[in-house]
């Protein structure tokens, strides 16, 4: 193998196996503990150098990169190295966000890394959500905090496991299709941004699509991408030289078709080893959910379709049990399967389909649907096994929703999108005369590059995370505090919940969106911050320890009474505001 074949093939393989050895463990021991993470590790280690030597590569000639390759994955890191360098940056004493859709999320993960890295039990509770299991794929969350709990800072794990994510995912868009792979990955999207960018005007254009950049809006904020993103195209790569074409030529057997050549650079590789891509797919529920389910239905459509069942069942046979086991845990028993509806149109609204479309998908969709005519025509079995499938599920998502907020879909409807590209490459961009390529690339990349460039480089506004100097403090003071839940204002930012403590509900935005049911917890909290008579009989219900009241309390809840004050002086206080215990109230009546 190559150098950069080594790096992906061990990076996913150590990966993969060193989250699915930390949540098992942690499972069984009953918490994330330094030995425990530690073991993993060294598991994870482990199987990226089994995985590398166990890999086969001398039958197959060596792809040296292109230029175009080249270019393409230096754009890459360049945009990488800028979002993820400034993922978490500080200023004035504050910890600042350099993207806007970093905002909302990024909290939301540190709160799950910190409370996982504190020793929660194991299988954790979730903590913005009192009563109520931690559904939620946390693998690369849970690996931030194992080496949050051996020592590091979070605030540069953040940035430190984004850029090894972005390094695996160039390598891995290349190996699936070229630098078309990775440019269209990069610079993904529609038509609103060619105004903006022929002006030379920079704008958030995305802020009005439903079909964001990919990079920006799915792989920088959604964490569990990092590791999806490549496990998942090392999974394709692997089953599409295993399943869809003829082993390569050796010098004694006829030349290789012009398709099985193609196919066959993929990792420079005629498959993986399946026990290599067991661990992977059996891995994959703990990172990301949506990107299980589709390999998992690309895997069965290329199985069936190719009949070469031997090829494709030993690594099912390695997957099927640790994959069971981490979809029951992360779905709690599949209770999530109860998020699925039916919802045509997905978020097309009262626009009119075709100017949703044209906005939104610009030429993709049309060189998409090209693409399928000349295959079927040309009978191009291997491009037709992977168009139809992601065609079929790509239509489906306009009538079904995988979640309460619609634009989840966008989740699945990448996989959709990236596997298409080889495809759409081959088959009709590369037939073109060379200046009608060049406008097509140009309208295919133009919005999705005004997109990026005004990510890096244009005027964003200032996004603060937390104040430092209050986030050290409150995380001060409950280190010496044990608490159960405790009693907050519902912000996405609280430096309770960031510093790693379970509260009784956050910010509601987030509750909604994971599709957990909040209403009744949300009016309890409300009468008991409130003051309200029974407060602490609403307290007792939602297993809430302690009140915690500063600003934020002060400015939602400016008439409550605050009759937790009664019961004695604070368990903590400072100039962030004060921690009062709940102590037990006459019982019921």
């Amino acid at each position: 193998m190559t150098r950069s074949e080594v790096v992906l093939v061990g990076g996913v393989a150590s990966a993969s196996a060193a989250t699915f050895a930390a949540a098992f463990l942690a499972w069984l021991f009953g918490a994330l503990s330094p030995a425990v993470g530690t073991v993993s590790l060294l598991l994870g280690a482990g199987a990226g150098v089994l995985a590398i030597r166990g890999t086969r590569s001398d039958s197959v000639p060596r792809q040296p990169w292109t230029l175009w390759e080249v270019l393409a994955l230096t754009a890459f890191a360049l945009v990488s190295v800028r979002q993820f360098g400034w993922l978490v940056f500080e200023r004035d004493g504050a910890l600042l966000t350099l993207l806007p859709y970093n905002y909302g999320d990024l909290p939301l993960h540190w709160t799950y890394i910190q409370h996982l890295a504190s020793g929660a039990p194991f299988w954790p509770e979730n903590p913005i959500l009192t009563q109520d299991r931690l559904r939620y794929p946390l693998g690369v969350d849970l690996l931030s905090a194992v080496f949050v709990q051996l020592g590091l800072s979070l605030p540069v794990v953040l940035p430190v496991m984004g850029l090894a994510g972005a390094a695996l995912a160039g390598l891995a868009l290349r190996c699936w299709g070229g630098a078309f792979a990775v440019a269209g990955f990069l610079f993904a999207g529609g038509l609103a941004g060619l105004p903006s960018l022929v002006s030379l005007r920079l704008a958030d254009v995305q802020a009005a699509i439903a079909w964001k950049n990919l990079l920006l809006a799915l792989f920088v904020p959604q964490r569990g991408f990092l590791l999806a993103l490549p496990a998942g195209l090392v999974l394709l790569a692997s089953w599409r030289a295993r399943l869809l074409v003829e082993p390569a030529p050796t010098a004694e057997s006829a030349p290789a078709s012009r398709e099985a050549a193609a196919t066959a650079r993929s990792l420079g590789l005629r498959g993986l080893p399946p026990w290599v891509e067991g661990l992977l797919w059996g891995a994959l529920p703990l990172v990301h959910l949506h990107t299980f389910s589709f390999v998992s239905l690309v895997w069965a459509a290329w199985t069936i379709a190719s009949r070469r069942w031997r090829a494709g069942l030993p690594s099912l046979a390695v997957a099927v049990l640790p994959a069971t086991w981490a979809v029951w845990q992360v779905t709690d028993g599949f209770h999530a399967a109860a998020l699925v509806g039916w919802a045509p149109g997905w978020m097309i609204g009262a626009e009119g389909p075709f100017v949703f479309l044209v906005r939104n998908f610009g030429l993709w969709l049309p060189l998409a649907a090209a693409a399928f005519v000349v295959a079927a025509r040309a009978r191009r079995h291997a491009d037709l096994l992977v168009l139809v499938p992601a065609f079929a599920l790509f239509a489906l998502l306009f009538l079904v929703r995988l979640a309460p907020w619609a634009w989840d879909n966008t989740k699945l409807m990448l996989w959709c999108y990236v596997a298409m590209l080889p495809a759409l490459e081959s088959l009709i961009l590369a037939q073109l005369r060379p200046a009608v390529r060049v406008v097509a690339l140009a309208l295919l990349f133009g919005s999705g590059l005004q997109s990026v460039l005004w990510a890096c480089v244009g005027r964003l506004p200032r996004l603060e995370l937390l104040d430092r100097a209050e986030y050290a403090a409150v995380c001060r003071a409950l280190a010496g505090v044990p608490t159960t839940r405790v009693a907050t204002a519902q912000t996405f930012n609280h430096p309770v919940a960031l510093c790693g403590r379970p509260i009784v509900a956050g910010y509601p935005g987030h509750l909604w969106s994971h599709g957990l049911e909040s209403a009744t917890v949300e009016a309890r909290l409300e009468r008991l911050l409130r003051g309200e008579p029974g407060w602490q009989d609403e307290a007792r219900a939602l297993g809430a320890s302690h009140v915690f009241w500063g600003a934020r309390e002060a400015s939602v809840f400016p008439g409550s009474a605050r009759p937790w004050r009664e019961q004695g002086p604070p368990a903590a206080s400072g100039d962030w505001g004060a921690l009062y215990q709940v102590k037990p109230g006459p019982p019921d009546p």
